[in-house]
């Protein structure tokens, strides 16, 4: 969960070297809570391996049912860039990873291991 501004809240910052000034603080339990959504999760996933920008298009075709495309747009990017993991521009309709996102590349990969439909979703997404 995000920390109000003026808390004091113990930050396990996974800001890996970027200006934690500028950026939300990433605590591990919001980190998870990430990965335990499979649609970021899998965007995650994605990005990091791709490492540039991808066409929203291209991830509201594999998530093809119309309230995915909703969530996506409305919920699941944008928290996302709240974390400062991507930069979500949705006038040009693209999403890129930040480096703090490159630098969980390690961690994604690790997990990515153990979920099995992960590498069947990325397949799809580079054709």
């Amino acid at each position: 969960m995000k920390p109000d501004a003026g808390s004091n809240v113990d930050q396990f910052a996974l800001n890996a070297g970027t200006d934690a000034s500028t950026d939300l603080p990433l605590e591990l339990e919001d980190f998870f809570q990430l990965l335990a959504d499979e649609q970021t999760r899998y965007i995650l996933y994605l990005l990091t391996e791709r490492g540039g920008t991808v066409p929203i298009s291209e991830l509201e075709d594999r998530f093809d049912d119309e309230q995915a495309a909703i969530r996506l747009h409305h919920e699941k990017l944008p928290r996302l860039a709240d974390y400062r993991l991507v930069d979500f521009d949705h006038e040009a309709g693209a999403v890129t990873p930040t480096r703090r996102c490159d630098e969980l590349r390690t961690v994604l990969e690790s997990v990515r291991e153990f979920d099995g439909d992960a590498d069947d979703f990325v397949a799809q997404i580079q054709r």
